[in-house]
């Protein structure tokens, strides 16, 4: 049988062991029909060890590995150089849809207040009124898609530059109207009239 080559790739781990699960499975196969085996009678028989066996990566995922679709990897196996990285899920999650003008108008909302995280700040600006209609059915998770985090946090420290900036022209505009208080009356002083002596008899 031949030794399969490691899979080192940016690919989750289940995928790389279900890949060379398959390649040891399309192994055993080729080394069946060596010694004399048919094809059909090969791949029952080698189903039969992975068939419905739960990933050690992922213990949630099992292997389905039915006669049939063995015969199917086995095929594809053969035609891309008898590889484990041709047997890699080539499927891709079609990111979800969300309206551009709403996703502006939530970075618009995170923009002007303070929020702890981004998950805060949809549910705040999903439970609005104006919003409630068109963020239904459209999760957090889904957001995070069009929204980064690090745009919202960077967005957060800068409105809190800024509070920090108004609390202390707060103070300065607070202290220049105590010291103008404190110079300047209230009132203008009254008008002294002066006296003159008149000698009319």
């Amino acid at each position: 049988m031949k030794s399969f080559p490691k899979i080192t790739n940016q690919i989750p781990a289940w995928q790389v062991e279900r890949a060379n699960k398959l390649h040891r499975a399309c192994c055993r196969v080729q080394k069946a029909i060596a010694d004399g085996e048919q094809i059909t009678r090969a791949c029952r028989k080698v189903s039969r060890s992975y068939h419905r066996r739960a990933l050690k990566s992922d213990p949630t995922r099992r292997l389905q590995l039915t006669p049939p679709t063995l015969r199917r990897h086995f095929k594809a196996w053969n035609r891309s150089g008898q590889k484990p990285l041709s047997l890699i899920l080539k499927f891709r999650a079609r990111p979800p849809y969300i309206p551009r003008q709403l996703m502006i108008r939530f970075a618009e909302f995170c923009a002007n207040n303070r929020l702890p995280s981004v998950k805060t700040a949809w549910q705040k600006f999903s439970t609005r009124k104006q919003n409630a209609l068109r963020t239904r059915g459209i999760s957090y998770g889904q957001v995070c898609y069009s929204f980064y985090a690090s745009d919202f946090y960077l967005m957060q420290k800068q409105l809190k530059t800024i509070e920090a900036a108004k609390a202390t022209l707060d103070q300065m505009r607070f202290k220049a109207i105590a010291d103008i208080t404190e110079r300047l009356p209230e009132r203008p002083p009254r008008r002294r009239i002066k006296c003159e002596t008149d000698f009319q008899i």
